[in-house]
């Protein structure tokens, strides 16, 4: 017995179009010659494009269902009813007639076929085309995966140079090369430089720029400050003027300490080598006033440097 386009899909002949659609993807999974190994996968694929094509346009499917499936494909087996029709055609019109209308049927049943095999040739092109396409996509995402899994492994082994190497410095190592000594490798390799001054985070300890110019002016004007403060030739408010610019003075360099402890430390030891070439006592007069004046305001110049960790 023939098998009908409805057999071939495997659905009723009273299927939706969509159930002739579902059923036609899950058939062609399995009978297309990219994933079946059978020798007349690639005329089952025809076949059931074929019996697709048909059976989803409305016209083509009235007219299978009306001249049965051997007649609409044109391999000469009529449908019952459409042998009925013809009895009672040769009844009423003679034989002769009714082999005229047969021999016409099926030139035109020929011409219908060969055109759908075309396109059915045509589909199974397109399906190979797009599973070659597919196929071909899935390995450039999995070659394009590798790439990237590679390259991202490379970037996280790779450690870059944390430092400048200076050539022929003997202050500077590589971290991880070979112990000379003991022939051993001593891990990553990292550039480390040794020869970086260490300063604090207040820069250099002596005062540079703009402090250095204000050292060497106080440096200068600060002995004569102290003097004309005690000095009794002045009246007493100049006295009393002078001592308040002197305090005034040592409290603003307070907010320098390195021009506080060179200006305060220089002058204590000029001071304390004075007193002993002109000979006058540390606790006489003289070096009473000198010693305050000058190794007093050093000692607090050093307590302000340390509580601010210069």
């Amino acid at each position: 017995m023939t098998e009908s386009f409805y057999d071939v899909l495997g659905v009723a002949e009273d299927a939706t179009t969509d159930e002739i659609e579902s059923a036609y993807r899950e058939r062609l999974k399995e009978t297309h010659p990219d994933v079946s190994d059978d020798d007349d996968a690639g005329q089952e694929t025809k076949t059931l494009i074929e019996a697709r094509d048909v059976l989803v346009d409305e016209d083509e499917r009235a007219r299978y269902d009306r001249l049965g499936h051997g007649a609409y494909v044109g391999n000469g087996a009529p449908s019952p009813s459409e042998a009925a029709a013809g009895a009672s055609q040769t009844d009423a019109d003679g034989d002769g007639q009714t082999g005229g209308n047969r021999a016409g049927a099926a030139d035109s049943g020929s011409q219908s076929r060969s055109r759908r095999e075309k396109r059915a040739s045509e589909r199974v092109r397109q399906e190979r085309r797009r599973a070659r396409e597919a196929r071909q996509r899935r390995r450039q995402a999995a070659e394009d995966a590798r790439t990237d899994d590679a390259a991202t492994s490379a970037r996280a082994n790779t450690t870059e140079p944390t430092a400048e190497h200076d050539t022929g410095s003997a202050g500077s190592r590589r971290a991880g090369a070979t112990d000379p000594t003991s022939g051993t490798a001593t891990g990553n390799t990292y550039s480390v430089r040794e020869d970086v001054a260490t300063t604090t985070s207040h820069g250099p300890l002596l005062p540079q720029g703009q402090e250095l110019t204000l050292l060497g002016i106080f440096f200068a004007l600060y002995p004569v400050l102290l003097f004309s403060a005690l000095l009794p030739a002045f009246p007493s408010f100049v006295n009393v003027v002078l001592g308040a610019c002197t305090l005034l003075t040592i409290i603003y360099l307070q907010s320098m300490p390195r021009v506080a402890l060179c200006l305060f430390g220089g002058w204590s030891g000029i001071s304390l080598v004075g007193l002993a070439v002109f000979g006058f006592g540390y606790l006489s007069v003289v070096g009473l006033v000198v010693l305050i004046g000058t190794v007093l305001p050093f000692g607090f110049s050093v307590l302000t440097a340390s509580a601010l960790r210069y």
